[in-house]
């Protein structure tokens, strides 16, 4: 028995998802597939561009930067600068000093005169030196007070001498007058004694009465003498205490007129001093130092109150004063570094030096305030804020020397206020704006 193999008809034929011819002919292509091979070019560039991505990546995530602040100032030493003034207004007579001279406290630096005239109307000449002429006048009355004291002195010395000689005389008739008191003392006592001895004799009627009585009258007449005597002594020493009164008095008046003529003299004499100051006079250094910035010469006429000069404080160190405005001050505090750039060494050939912030002030100050007024570039006459820096080196090398820096010079100054990765500043905005929201 044989089985039959062959399929039957289905009853519901399926429709292929192909056309025969489709099938056919993909069975009989010559080719086969396309295959791109890679060549090293493409693999080159396509390493090179993935290192260049990694590269700058990694360059914004480990690479930072300084925000900086830039400011400018000047040097100055750090004991501040002395400025050396006129007190009025004058001509500069005399200069003694020079630039870069060291002086002492109290030298004379410069002498001045006053420039004050007036016009000499009654005889219509050329003005005249108003304090020269008031000093001309004064002079000669301190002159004629020196002549008075003078003749004061002379004539005091004159009288003082008359009554010290009245003085001696008067006392040498008191002596005089006490020998002969002292004599006629005697005789009056050789009378009293006579007369005792004639009234012995008359009781006795040796003698008369007469010569009794002579003797008597006679020793009446002795004591009368004797009487006149110490009268005249009695005078002589009235005159001799009178004397002596008026000689104290000649003394006391003689020493108050020369007081109150040496006072006259000394009044003139102030005023003569007064009025020479004020027609020459000086400017002296109030410490001791180093002489820079003069800018008085010779002949040039000066206002009150007008810089001549200034002094560096002897042993001073300098230090950089820079000027911030109020849009870069608000991060800066002490011992942040600086990079300093002096305008008279350019940066580009002498590189930037070194310095720390050692004060901030608390306070503005107007353009005008400033220790060097200009010295605030691009502050724009706004108020700015002073920063006081300690350098590193007080000289710059220039052509292998080393110049040392100077008070008044100019600087431009880097604040380096803080830094940040490139990934931070490049994703600050974003920062900014989730902060605010």
């Amino acid at each position: 028995m044989s089985i039959d193999t062959t399929p039957s008809a289905p009853s519901n034929p399926v429709r292929p998802l192909f056309r025969q011819q489709a099938i056919s002919h993909l069975s009989t292509k010559q080719y086969g597939t396309v295959i791109l091979a890679k060549s090293f070019s493409h693999r080159f560039f396509t390493t090179f561009f993935v290192l260049i991505a990694i590269g700058i990546i990694t360059f914004f995530a480990l690479f930072s930067t300084t925000r900086k602040a830039q400011t400018s100032g000047v040097l100055l030493p750090d004991s501040g600068v002395i400025k050396v003034m006129a007190n009025q207004n004058g001509i500069v007579t005399e200069k003694r000093v020079k630039e870069g001279q060291l002086v002492k406290a109290g030298e004379i630096l410069y002498v001045l005169r006053s420039e004050r005239q007036r016009q000499n109307l009654s005889h219509g000449q050329a003005p005249v030196d108003a304090q020269k002429a008031i000093s001309s006048m004064l002079q000669k009355r301190r002159d004629s007070f020196g002549v008075e004291l003078e003749q004061s002195n002379t004539q005091a010395q004159q009288r003082l001498t008359a009554l010290q000689q009245r003085l001696a005389d008067t006392r040498l008739d008191i002596q005089r007058a006490e020998v002969q008191i002292a004599l006629q003392q005697q005789r009056v006592t050789l009378s009293e004694q006579n007369v005792k001895r004639f009234k012995d004799l008359q009781a006795t009627n040796f003698i008369s009465t007469t010569q009794l009585q002579d003797r008597q009258a006679e020793l009446i007449d002795q004591q009368q003498r004797l009487a006149d005597l110490q009268r005249a002594k009695a005078s002589s020493q009235r005159e001799w205490n009178s004397t002596k009164a008026e000689l104290n008095d000649a003394r006391i008046a003689a020493v108050r007129e020369q007081t109150s003529l040496q006072r006259s003299a000394s009044s003139v004499e102030q005023d003569l001093l007064e009025n020479e100051s004020r027609r020459e006079f000086v400017v002296t250094a109030a410490q001791d130092g180093v002489m820079t910035a003069m800018t008085a010469e010779l002949g040039q006429t000066v206002a009150a109150n007008q810089a001549l000069a200034s002094i560096l404080p002897d042993g001073s160190t300098l230090e950089a004063e820079i000027y911030a405005p109020s849009r870069s001050i608000g991060f800066v505090k002490p011992g942040m570094q600086v990079l300093l750039r002096y305008q008279a060494y350019p940066y580009q050939k002498f590189g930037q030096y070194a310095a720390t912030v050692r004060e901030v002030a608390s306070t503005s100050l107007r353009p005008e305030e400033l220790a060097l007024p200009g010295a605030a570039n691009g502050a724009n006459g706004e108020p700015v804020y002073r920063i006081r820096l300690t350098l590193k080196k007080q000289d710059v090398l220039a052509y292998g020397k080393s110049l040392p820096l100077k008070s008044g010079m100019l600087v431009d100054a880097s604040i380096l206020l803080e830094q940040r990765r490139l990934y931070e500043w490049v994703l600050e905005p974003l920062f900014s704006i989730s902060g605010r929201m």
